[in-house]
């Protein structure tokens, strides 16, 4: 998702070679094979979080990514994400958001009783503050090089949080269906740099990628083929996670 010219990090399509995917496969084998990974629980006004925290090899300070998922999805959603950037020196932490997957000691939101349970979701961009405390202070992890990746109701919630709490280095929106005028007016001034990877034929998107255009001079935009929303595009696209993981791991190194 560079412009053509540009000095950073050149994207080869690696579908178009037989030796590629088996590289990326070992290289991420090999380089994951002393990568720690552990369960954790976080507590935010009342709701027990869970998440799963995946440190690289070596001791660190590493950067780190909070991986947060779409609404009725969980963390598993990354599991992929969370390989491909441990094989890159990136910590992450997957995380079930209040009322998903593990989070749901006070309750879970069920997309079929939308209106009943939608109130569930309220202070969600707290959590994400929460979670990135946690990452800060974890003393394998360099503070100072942390980046987000939402996915669609969760690309407005970490832009919520980050006006209310402060930016972090880098931020990775996939398919933000929510995203607000106020969070797409401070793209430029929020002195982060911002991804977002949208479907062409994802008809919830088709206001946002011209509106992004117009407001933003310095985010990053890539337009895929297809109609897939949110972490679907990491499954429909395995591409995806691998230039996500890249482009994370270059803008925090």
């Amino acid at each position: 998702p560079f412009p053509s010219g540009s000095s950073e990090p050149h994207y080869s399509d690696m579908r178009t070679s037989v030796f590629g995917p088996l590289l990326v496969a070992l290289v991420v084998a090999t380089q994951s094979a002393a990568a720690q990974e552990r369960r954790i629980e976080l507590e935010s006004g009342g709701w027990r979080l869970a998440g799963d925290l995946l440190l690289p090899a070596g001791e660190g300070p590493h950067p780190a990514a909070l991986l947060l998922h779409k609404a009725a999805g969980d963390r598993t959603a990354y599991d992929d994400l969370a390989i491909n950037l441990a094989a890159r020196g990136v910590a992450s932490l997957r995380l079930d958001l209040r009322a998903h997957g593990e989070s749901t000691n006070l309750g879970e939101f069920l997309p079929e009783e939308d209106m009943e349970t939608l109130e569930l979701l309220t202070g969600s961009d707290v959590d994400v503050a929460v979670a990135i405390a946690y990452l800060e202070s974890h003393p394998r992890i360099d503070g100072d090089r942390i980046g987000v990746v939402g996915s669609s109701y969760s690309g407005e919630v970490m832009a919520e949080a980050a006006r209310a709490t402060g930016y972090v280095e880098a931020y990775v929106a996939l398919s933000p269906g929510s995203f607000s005028e106020a969070s797409m007016d401070a793209l430029d001034s929020s002195g982060a740099k911002w991804l977002f990877v949208n479907s062409r034929d994802d008809r919830h998107l088709l206001w946002l990628v011209a509106e992004l255009e117009a407001r933003s001079k310095t985010a990053e935009i890539v337009v895929i083929a297809g109609s897939a929303h949110a972490t679907d595009i990491l499954e429909a696209r395995p591409d995806i996670t691998e230039r996500v993981a890249i482009w994370l791991a270059y803008r925090l190194r």
